[in-house]
């Protein structure tokens, strides 16, 4: 062994550190495999190259050790020994070169192009890995499926890793705003929700750090619910002159940045919004966006905390659009592979089962509760892993096809019930309003639990997508009696709204003064009842309306809503 060899195996352990450190594991493999090849058992090699498989924070697909694949055919084969004659596939870069030549004179040649995938992976060049391991799913979604998901789930290790960001899905997001030192002290001292996070013992002085929740801790008890313990809406640190808010959560994000703003008006300026691939061990960061009582006991714990999972993964998770399904979220993904697009559903069970070994990691055990992920496939109307982990009764992570099947008759309240929170949870107003319905038409006792808005409002999409504002507004009639008047603003904005569009702006003029008559302060109201007619065409109706929004935001200093209103009068008259 020569000193070069040395020199050139450190070299290569370096390198693949530094993959490492980029979020970019394939790369780090490769690197420490090639310093073996220079230097057998060199010990910082092999000490690296345990780490990696011993990582449980990383999951499987991260530290899969890969290989070529052999030709296909005595045909391809005779084409590759041509061509490997005057290449050094040790060389990553001579190998790259030779696998594109091959994928390039045969464009159905699917190991060339997987290999052409793997050499680009193993050079750290991320993006275009994903792009190949693309093709390479093509190829063989049809004939060599199993391949295709394999392949697939390779792109969702790259995807996160530096040089491929703008493909990843899973992300952090961060607003940051300049204000005066006494302001931000006054809006986080009347903040509702904002609590200060302890620092680590014998950590230095820096930024003040907070969690933001969105409703006070509920007591720990058998009956609480995952629905009722709080959020986070934001991690927020104060800096001198400025604040930070973050989320995995985009959406939540933007909400929390618009109350900031809304609150602090002027005296508050944004400087940057950020958005970075989060670490591969914190990939499904979103899901944990919840805290528990500290005084929770074991079993009501771990009740929680899968119930949790479940919600996020069967509600929420698969309505997020992902760049690894082509932009669609994983329900609309399903729907295109059940169509019989065998590429998409290679790819949407690459994605799955990418989300699965997420949740397999030894270090998340806890926080999984054993969630098995054949209720996600089951949800989502792909191929279980294994039938036995999943009740087939069990309505609340049934598929779309599913809940269809079901005959409403068969169904006692309790059952009807989750079949509806089950369908609500789909945001499929069709599939919706046909439990919905049942349960009004039974007047079921679940109904004075239930959120009775998202209830009917369904319903009355439907009946309004049909032309029949009239079965829209029975709807609200029903939902008004059984509903002990708490809703009672939001049933008679939407009767408005409904009479505004159906040709009736007497009526609808009638209940948005009966609204202002109880809240007469209320311009905001005032706004969008006049915004409301002016887009159905009735501006006479709306001018008194507008009139009336002008004067209370001006008694209140709104000015951006005196401008508002301003300028619809204007239109208006013009």
């Amino acid at each position: 062994m020569s000193s070069s060899d040395h020199a050139t195996a450190q070299s290569l352990v370096e390198e693949g550190k530094e993959h490492y450190r980029l979020q970019r594991p394939l790369a780090a493999w490769a690197s420490w495999r090639r310093a073996l090849g220079f230097v057998p058992d060199f010990a910082p090699a092999v000490q690296a190259l345990q780490g990696l498989e011993r990582a449980q924070q990383l999951p499987a697909a991260a530290r899969t050790a890969l290989r070529f694949e052999p030709p296909g055919s005595p045909i391809r084969r005779k084409r590759w020994d041509k061509l490997f004659k005057a290449r050094d596939l040790d060389d990553l870069s001579d190998a790259s070169e030779a696998f594109a030549t091959l994928a390039e004179q045969d464009p159905d040649d699917d190991a060339a192009r997987y290999n052409l995938a793997v050499c680009l992976a193993w050079l750290g060049r991320n993006q275009d890995a994903v792009e190949t391991f693309r093709q390479v799913v093509c190829l063989r979604a049809g004939a060599k499926f199993e391949q295709a998901v394999a392949a697939w789930t390779l792109a969702e290790v790259l995807r996160h890793g530096t040089g491929a960001e703008a493909l990843a899905d899973d992300r952090a997001y961060a607003w940051t705003l300049e204000c005066d030192d006494a302001t931000v002290d006054s809006w986080v001292a009347s903040c509702p929700g904002l609590h200060p996070v302890a620092a680590p013992a014998g950590a230095s002085a820096g930024p003040r750090a907070f969690t933001w929740l969105d409703r006070p801790m509920p007591p720990a008890g058998p009956k609480l619910e995952v629905g009722d313990v709080p959020r986070v809406l934001a991690q927020v640190l104060k800096f001198p002159g400025c604040l930070r808010l973050s989320s995995p959560d985009s959406a939540m994000l933007d909400h929390v940045y618009g109350e900031v703003t809304s609150a602090l008006g002027e005296r508050v300026r944004p400087v940057r919004r950020e958005s970075v691939p989060l670490p591969l061990p914190l990939l499904d960061a979103a899901l944990w966006n919840f805290r528990l009582p500290a005084d929770i006991e074991g079993e009501d714990e771990h009740r929680l905390r899968r119930a949790a999972v479940e919600h996020y993964y069967e509600d929420v998770w698969i309505h997020e659009p992902r760049h690894a399904l082509d932009g669609v979220s994983p329900l609309v993904a399903a729907r295109v592979a059940l169509g019989g697009n065998a590429i998409m559903r290679a790819q949407l069970t690459a994605v799955v089962r990418f989300r699965e070994q997420l949740g397999e990691r030894a270090w998340t055990a806890n926080l999984y509760q054993g969630y098995p992920f054949d209720r996600l496939r089951r949800r989502l109307g792909l191929d279980p892993s294994d039938a036995e982990t999943v009740d087939p009764a069990d309505t609340s992570c049934m598929s779309e096809d599913g809940l269809d099947r079901l005959v409403l008759a068969d169904l006692d309240d309790a059952r009807l019930t989750e079949a509806y929170e089950s369908a609500a949870a789909l945001r499929i107003d069709r599939l919706s309003a046909r439990y919905a319905s049942e349960l009004t038409r039974r007047n079921a006792r679940s109904l004075g639990r239930l959120d009775t808005p998202a209830l009917v409002a369904p319903l009355v999409r439907e009946a309004l997508s049909a032309g029949h504002a009239d079965e829209a507004l029975h709807w609200l009639d029903q939902a008004r009696s059984f509903n002990s008047g708490r809703d009672r603003r939001t049933f008679d904005v939407w009767s408005a709204e409904i009479r505004a569009r159906s040709g009736d702006p007497e009526g609808a003029v009638d209940l948005y003064q009966r609204l202002l008559a109880h809240d007469p302060e209320n311009a905001r109201l005032a706004l969008d009842a006049a915004e409301t007619l002016l887009d159905n065409g009735y501006v006479n109706h709306a001018r008194p309306l507008l009139d009336r929004a002008q004067q209370i935001a001006g008694r209140q200093d709104d000015s951006a809503l005196v401008e508002r209103a301003r300028s619809l009068l204007e239109a208006a008259a013009g």
